[in-house]
């Protein structure tokens, strides 16, 4: 082994140069020029490593295994109790002649043997490809520590967000009207939002003893955003009738302008605006570009509510037209959104229109609010348990 200082080096030194330290006679290990340009080497022993550990570990041990493993102990177990991005890189010096084989421990702590005495470069290319090794690992450790960070940082945000959802469902869910007792009309609905929050719309609001406005409307888009407009929705369809007297086309030509000023291009929405007449037995309405609900008579017969226009914010000046149908005792009409038509089975097919006209029809007889959830039922059972993929709203209104 050649001569190397005894000293450790400093450490200005040590920054600018890996610090190996040598432990060990290493017979015929080589120190020439090109190791002393790649590193600065000290002598130790196991003890002198584990003193130094705490406080200017050095960057690489290159350890002869022939030290007594009673001494040469200690050291690997508290490199061992380090984490592999702080501890020290080990060479072990082990040739094979005339020596007895290394302890399982040592072998498995080194990350290089040597099982002959190498050449100068051979020791050095070694050495480097050592010390990379340890490099990566830091590096690797340090962004797994960053990545932990951000992760922590995440699930902070992802438990506000929730919390944030939740309270913005229950303010949704506080917006929705409250069940309307009424002499001559019973009234079941449901609301699933695809999501915490959600863009379908309805709402009723009763004109006095014998006159009830409902509205249900589909606002382009899911979560917040559709929420937010949707909010929006209703607030001015209920400016306008708090606004006195007005025909349901005059009022969705007012919504619309409303709703083409006050959201972005390019977002739009659905709506179907009624007025139940109970006294006269009819109903006025409106659909601006909603699904067309359809009126189910006590006989069985269906018909389609079709008149009015194109949906909100699709055009500024659009006109609407409003239609009329006569409705009488056990007559029911069901209003509803794309997301109960548009569940889909396992094997692909959507509910559709003409299922649930017959679900409508085949419950008829039922009061409202049993008609709505067997009809859910069914929608249910032909996705065969898939999940949703759309808000989806139903309102079941049956005229005693």
């Amino acid at each position: 082994m050649p001569e190397p200082r005894a000293a450790v080096p400093s450490k200005d030194a040590a920054a600018a140069r890996p610090h190996l330290m040598l432990v060990g006679p290493l017979p015929g290990l080589p120190a020439g020029r090109q190791l002393r340009a790649t590193v600065d080497t000290t002598t130790g022993s196991p003890e002198d490593v584990v003193r130094l550990l705490p406080t200017m570990p050095p960057d690489a041990v290159l350890l002869d295994a022939s030290v007594e493993w009673e001494r040469v102990e200690p050291m690997v177990r508290v490199l061992g109790a380090l984490d592999e991005a702080s501890r020290p890189a080990m060479l072990l010096f082990a040739p094979q002649e005339g020596r007895p084989r290394p302890a399982a421990a040592l072998l498995e702590a080194a990350d290089d043997v040597l099982s002959a005495a190498p050449c100068e470069e051979e020791l050095v290319s070694r050495l480097r490809r050592a010390l990379r090794y340890r490099e990566c690992v830091e590096e690797l450790s340090r962004k797994n520590t960053e990545l932990q960070v951000l992760y922590q940082r995440l699930e902070t945000l992802a438990g506000r967000m929730a919390e944030e959802l939740r309270l913005a469902s229950n303010v949704q869910r506080s917006l929705l009207p409250a069940p309307v007792q009424h002499a001559r009309l019973e009234l079941a609905r449901e609301f699933i939002p695809f999501r915490e929050i959600g863009g379908d719309y309805y709402d009723f609001l009763p004109l006095g003893p014998h006159r009830m406005a409902l509205a249900i409307g589909d606002v382009m888009g899911k979560g917040v955003p559709a929420a937010l407009l949707a909010a929006n929705l209703k607030a001015s369809v209920r400016a306008q009738l708090q606004g006195g007297e007005v025909s349901p086309a005059d009022l969705v030509f007012r919504v619309n302008r409303l709703f083409w000023d006050l959201t972005p291009n390019g977002l739009f929405a659905s709506l179907f605006f009624a007025v139940f007449d109970l006294e006269a037995g009819t109903v006025d309405y409106v659909n601006a570009g909603h699904h067309y609900p359809f009126l189910v008579r006590a006989d069985g017969g269906v018909e389609v509510l079709t008149e009015g226009g194109t949906l909100l914010g699709l055009v500024e000046e659009s006109a609407y037209v409003s239609g009329r149908v006569q409705v009488h005792p056990d007559d029911v009409l069901v209003f509803y959104t794309d997301g109960v038509t548009d569940r889909s089975s396992r094997e692909g097919d959507m509910y559709g229109v003409d299922r649930l006209k017959d679900a409508a029809v085949r419950n008829r007889k039922d009061a409202a609010r049993i008609a709505l959830y067997s009809i859910l039922g069914e929608v249910q059972g032909w996705s065969g348990g898939l999940p949703a993929e759309d808000d989806a709203t139903l309102v079941v209104a049956k005229v005693r």
